[in-house]
């Protein structure tokens, strides 16, 4: 089965705003190439899927001001050779100055005395450690756990399960994350064994219950579908005393802040990293 591969490339500055126009577009994943430019890349099933995302891509764009466009091209790759290209541009990454994230790709990188490291098996669900919003996330994690050990993380939206395996290498005594990917789900679950965390980590699809009682949850996924959790929060998570949200850019933290409110929280502005933020909501 042949699969489409869109490319785009635009600098660093615009990079933020081009990640989010493609997601609103359709974009189910993204893979971000960092260097002098950005390269941007997703993948369809046809030339004339990923034609028609770039062309609401351009449009959503248009209405933020970027004009022209930045430049992409599209390409169909027949033998579906991107399912194990695309993991040659995984590296390790310093999460905090004391987690370090490696794929199970490269060579573990050394470690100081009070470092750990992470490892994963790359697939293709959001997780690898090399965006802002993870970083944000992991750090503001660490923090809490640091500081009030032996609480259970809720994560939604959990990807390859990064944030749950930072909460419990900081002191959480488990993590339930949850996620509307299948596969993301399995990748989580393989994720957690090879760290040796199986047995406090639980994942779980998104359409399943959830249940228990959570000191802190952490919502890390792009603007749209983080506006919809928000409006939807299970019940377990409305009744934890601290929320961490991030995925989404400075001029859209006030839509955010809405949304926390409309949950219950008290919304404050945490973090950033250029131009994504991270954001805490108290309860009541």
């Amino acid at each position: 089965m042949a699969t489409a591969v869109l490319s785009v490339l635009t600098n660093k500055k615009l990079a933020p705003l081009v990640s989010e126009a493609l997601f609103r577009a359709g974009a189910q994943g993204l893979e971000e190439r960092p260097g002098r430019q950005v390269l941007l890349v997703t993948y369809g099933a046809s030339r004339a899927e990923l034609a028609k995302l770039w062309k609401t891509t351009e449009q959503l764009l248009s209405e933020q001001g970027v004009v022209p466009a930045p430049s992409a091209n599209i390409e169909v790759d027949a033998d579906e050779s991107w399912k194990t290209t695309w993991t040659e541009h995984l590296r390790p990454i310093a999460l905090t100055p004391r987690l370090l994230l490696a794929p199970t790709t490269v060579t573990a990188p050394a470690l100081e005395r009070s470092q750990r490291l992470i490892v994963y098996q790359p697939a293709l669900a959001f997780g690898d450690g090399d965006h802002a919003t993870t970083r944000l996330a992991s750090r503001a994690i660490e923090r809490h756990y640091r500081a009030a050990s032996g609480g259970a993380l809720l994560d939604i939206g959990s990807g390859t399960g990064v944030l749950s395996f930072v909460a419990l290498l900081s002191g959480a005594r488990r993590a339930l994350g949850t996620d509307i990917d299948p596969e993301a789900v399995r990748a989580a679950e393989a994720n957690a064994a090879l760290n040796g965390l199986q047995k406090h980590a639980r994942f779980v699809h998104s359409s399943g219950r959830v249940s228990g009682s959570f000191d802190l949850a952490v919502v890390n996924i792009e603007l749209r579908p983080l506006l919809q959790v928000l409006a939807s929060l299970p019940a377990a998570a409305r009744r934890v005393q601290r929320l961490l949200v991030t995925g989404f850019l400075k001029s859209q933290a006030a839509d955010v802040a809405a949304a926390l409110k409309g949950a219950g929280f008290t919304a404050r502005r945490k973090a950033s990293e250029g131009d994504w933020v991270l954001m805490e909501g108290l309860q009541g």
